[in-house]
């Protein structure tokens, strides 16, 4: 079959972001029966790579955290009469991570860099009860992208850095249980669809690298866990877990003698942060 140009998992991709980014704006702007809340927070971060043997590889580590800023609509914690007035709900995360990572490995050493991650998810939500209590299933999708920022950068073995942008796809599946006024509990599965890692090599050695090797990861998990309490009606605290566990990726040509994959890897976030709703 003649090649046409274009793929169409990233045409996809680019209309599940677009929905997502519109129908976030709809909800902002639309919806009187739900509480959008600003979220602030800070997280121990680390990502860790192992070999084919399951080796030690690479390690990412916080220094000492990722902060964060987001805008997020998980449906009424305070007022759950809201979440009663419809069958349905649009609800959604939006969020901007940054800061100081440590890298260690086991052949190029240590250095520091930096991050910066961005996450979007859009979730369609129906009300339903357990007990006496409010529960909200849900199934979305979701975007995550994470830029390393090492171009230019040497370690500690005078190994030269390069620039990284990781892209996720996936679809998360939860359930919000409102188990008082006060306290609520969101667990959810991310059932993995694509990776995408693009490793900026050709902008460091482009005597050595023809292109900047684009690999593609295609099995993998993750799961994401938050406890919010509310202080008053205009403030909550809340605590999370979030890990990943992904697969090898493909093999792809990164020059012509030299083939490139991404390895196996885990992440894990631990964080707590405070929200404002309005």
């Amino acid at each position: 079959m003649a090649n046409m140009g274009f793929n169409i998992n990233s045409i996809m991709y680019a209309v599940l972001r677009s929905l997502l980014i519109l129908s976030i704006s709809v909800s902002i702007f639309s919806t009187k029966t739900q509480s959008a809340e600003l979220t602030l927070d800070i997280t121990s971060y680390t990502y860790r790579e192992v070999d084919t043997n399951d080796n030690f590889f690479m390690e990412d580590k916080s220094a000492p955290y990722l902060y964060s800023v987001g805008l997020r609509n998980w449906g009424d914690a305070i007022a759950t009469s809201n979440i009663k007035s419809t069958n349905f709900s649009f609800l959604y995360t939006l969020e901007y991570s940054f800061g100081n990572i440590d890298y260690s490995s086991a052949r190029t050493g240590t250095m520091k860099k930096q991050y910066y991650k961005g996450r979007l998810e859009y979730y369609l939500s129906t009300s339903s009860k357990v007990g006496a209590n409010d529960l909200l299933p849900y199934i979305g999708l979701g975007y995550r992208d994470l830029l390393d920022d090492s171009g230019y950068k040497t370690s500690s073995t005078n190994h030269l850095g390069y620039d990284r942008l990781s892209k996720y796809y996936y679809v998360p599946i939860g359930a919000i249980w409102y188990i008082s006024d006060s306290l609520s509990l969101k667990s959810q599965y991310n059932y993995f669809l694509e990776g995408k890692q693009i490793s900026f090599l050709r902008e460091i050695l482009p005597n050595t690298y023809s292109v900047n090797p684009e690999n593609t990861q295609r099995l993998g998990w993750g799961i994401d866990i938050t406890l919010r309490s509310k202080l008053n009606n205009k403030w909550s605290t809340y605590g999370f877990f979030r890990s990943w566990n992904i697969e090898d990726s493909d093999l792809v040509s990164c020059s012509s003698l030299t083939y490139c994959y991404e390895p196996k890897n885990k992440t894990h976030e631990i964080g707590a942060g405070i929200s404002y709703h309005f």
